[in-house]
């Protein structure tokens, strides 16, 4: 243990990985600030839950408009449609600053209760077995794995029903002009991802190549003994990552969720059908919480980028160079991802969608259903089994090869 961190020092000292951390959490924070300028709006939010309930009804959007209305008497008008029709700029600027945020705290209110009272018209529209002709449609399928997409547009329908059904998609959550799913798993959590890939490439070639960049090797593996130090090297390599990974998510999450109240939407569903950024909602394949969907993002990327850590440290040995192996990594994932536009046989499609640099870029999309080979039942446990499987091979071998090989 004690060989073990003293190549952790290696990295946890290098000023190389230390600058570069800070100038990536800096850039973060910065970014979350930049983005806040709604921030308040979303409080609405809180208090429609913390007022009426997580989710709603036809009666709660009835008592809502009533206490709406009674807000619009006291100001003066009549109902609460015609109150914000006749509210011109004019008359906006003549209020009183008190006035004018009564005034805007009621226009939010009144456009959820629209929103939520033109949900389930518009939400039981969604057609999930024409998007499966389409598909079919558009992707030339070979036999058994067109019989396999439609058994998984099936299931998907199922839970469709189930959300419809259970009104699931009936709970209160920011509207989907606000992006705020996207803003925190599309945009954040995909930037931690990409400053988690570049930093833990590096730490990794840093531990295993050092001693070749410092001209140490012939000292420390000349003996039975000091081979043995690529172990060490191995397990300080996921040790590191693991520190890394928590200080950059940890502080620039935490920034988020202060900057972003989230308090009274932590247990909404993550199909909440007001959670609708495009032409779909995200219709999960299980009714998983917020709370809970961040959590499983978390772990996935966290074991994604331990799996890049293993992928680094196995081509390090072949390489020897720290900088080489960064730049072959970084290519390698960037290959994974965009060669499979190019196959045009289905199958090795369906296969090439199972990488892990998709599951670095889509973080908003999993588990979710939707008309993308991804997009299907457990694809990311499966990818994640698949690639662990490989790197853990992949590292072995290595260390096998390194055992074997002349120190040169």
């Amino acid at each position: 243990m004690h060989i073990t961190w003293l190549e952790m020092k290696k990295v946890l000292l290098s000023p190389d990985i230390l600058v570069l951390l800070i100038l990536m959490i800096v850039f973060n924070i910065f970014t979350i600030f930049d983005e806040s300028y709604y921030n308040e709006e979303l409080q609405i939010v809180n208090e429609i839950i913390e007022t009426y309930g997580l989710s709603f009804d036809d009666e709660i959007l009835q008592m809502m408009e009533q206490d709406i209305d009674q807000m619009v008497i006291l100001l003066g008008g009549t109902n609460t449609q015609n109150f914000l029709d006749e509210m011109t700029f004019e008359k906006y600027d003549k209020a009183s600053t008190k006035e004018r945020q009564q005034i805007d705290h009621i226009r939010l209110l009144y456009t959820y209760i629209q929103a939520a009272k033109e949900l389930e018209e518009r939400y039981t529209a969604i057609n999930i077995n024409q998007l499966k002709d389409d598909f079919v449609k558009e992707e030339n399928m070979t036999s058994w794995l067109e019989k396999h997409m439609s058994n998984e547009f099936d299931n998907w329908q199922a839970r469709f029903d189930q959300i419809v059904v259970t009104n699931e998609y009936k709970q209160w959550f920011f509207l989907g002009e606000y992006h705020m799913h996207s803003g925190l798993f599309r945009s954040l959590m995909k930037n931690l991802a990409f400053e988690g890939v570049l930093l833990i490439i590096l730490l990794t070639a840093l531990i295993t190549n050092y001693e070749f960049e410092n001209r140490t090797q012939l000292v420390t593996y000349a003996t039975k003994i000091g081979r043995r130090l690529i172990w060490h090297k191995r397990m300080a390599s996921l040790v590191c990552s693991l520190i890394v990974i928590g200080i950059l998510f940890g502080l620039s999450l935490a920034t988020y969720f202060v900057v972003n109240d989230y308090s009274a939407v932590w247990q909404t569903y993550i199909s909440s059908g007001l959670n609708w950024e495009s032409n779909l909602p995200y219709i999960t394949w299980w009714a998983i919480p917020l709370w809970q969907y961040l959590l499983l993002v978390i772990s996935i990327l966290i074991v994604v980028l331990l799996i890049i850590s293993m992928m680094t440290f196995a081509i390090s040995v072949f390489v020897k160079n720290s900088y080489f192996t960064w730049l072959i990594c970084v290519l390698a994932l960037m290959a994974i991802y965009v060669v499979p536009f190019y196959f045009t046989n289905s199958t090795l499609l369906w296969l090439m969608y199972f990488n892990i640099t998709l599951l670095l870029l889509n973080p908003h999309m999993y588990f979710s259903g939707g008309t993308t080979f991804m997009m299907s039942q457990y694809h990311e446990v499966w990818t994640v089994l698949l690639w662990l499987l490989l790197v853990i091979i992949g590292s072995f071998g290595a260390i096998r090869y390194f055992n074997r090989k002349d120190v040169v």
